[in-house]
């Protein structure tokens, strides 16, 4: 079984880019975004990457990311 400890952190970055994602989408369109320390720490087109790229900047796999559209899509 995997021991997978969620930190405090992540949860309050979630919180804080839920409460941001208006201006988070006009600053960043149709991209994957990682979140630390209630900023954008690092983004890009493909989650893979903003993963790995988040993890070797904070040290810890519990990064907070989501997909951030540009509000343009019809459903």
């Amino acid at each position: 079984m995997i021991d997978l400890q969620i930190s405090n952190e992540f949860w309050e970055d979630m919180e804080w880019a839920k409460m941001n994602y208006g201006e988070l989408q006009k600053k960043f369109k149709n991209v994957w975004v990682a979140i630390a320390e209630k900023r954008v720490l690092c983004y890009g087109k493909r989650l893979k990457e903003v993963e790995f790229k988040a993890e070797a900047l904070l040290g810890r796999k519990d990064v907070f990311t989501m997909y951030i559209e540009s509000g343009a899509a019809i459903y």
